[in-house]
């Protein structure tokens, strides 16, 4: 069980995608205080993980029992998603838009708990990890990736002076890469995965 919640915790973790948190952190720190930003960062990854553990627990039900979606599908479109995040990160060195505003604190819920922490690509790997492995891995690997995303915000809001733009934009550019390799491997398991059903359901 400890090595599918490493693997499942590394793997939201690459879908919430710390790197454009690193710029996000600092784009605020040029306009705000540390202290603001450090409640930003607590209270966006708690609506973040609230989130995400929604999805985990109710997501499958929601998807396949309301909607009838198939997980296959939604790992296709998330794969999408993730891919077109990647090619804009790729292309632009950065992911992070934001409006200004004169209150910190209501950037936490949009654009950063939702969807820049708890985005599609997060949601669709919180819902397939669950059917997949369980609640319990599931679970576990959402606070991993949580913890861990908030902890480099963190650091970086400490640290940022020291990074200089040119340098976060390369980094950001390699992750840009690959997400967009992410992205591109679940839509090929999601297209597989349709294919495989629908082989067997003409199967006689």
């Amino acid at each position: 069980m400890i090595g599918e919640v490493l693997s499942s915790a590394l793997l939201m973790i690459i879908m919430i995608d710390p790197s454009d948190k690193i710029l996000l952190v600092s784009l605020l720190r040029e306009d705000f205080h540390i202290e603001d930003i450090k409640q930003l960062i607590v209270r966006a990854n708690l609506i973040g993980f609230f989130l995400l553990i929604l999805f985990a627990l109710a997501g499958k039900i929601i998807l396949q029992d309301i909607f009838h979606i198939d997980l296959n599908a939604l790992r296709v479109a998330g794969g999408f998603v993730l891919f077109k995040i990647g090619l804009e990160a790729l292309e632009g060195g950065g992911m992070v838009t934001l409006k200004k505003e004169k209150n910190i604190l209501a950037l936490a819920a949009v654009p950063v708990a939702t969807p820049l922490i708890a985005g599609p690509a997060a949601i669709t790997t919180a819902i397939t990890l669950t059917a997949e492995y369980g609640i319990e891995v599931s679970a576990l690997a959402i606070v991993i990736a949580i913890l861990t995303t908030a902890l480099i915000m963190i650091i970086t809001l400490y640290a940022v002076e020291n990074i200089s733009k040119t340098t976060l934009g390369v980094f950001i550019r390699i992750i840009g890469l690959f997400t967009m390799a992410i992205g591109a491997q679940m839509m090929v398991e999601g297209v597989g995965g349709i294919f495989l059903k629908l082989m067997a359901s003409t199967t006689f």
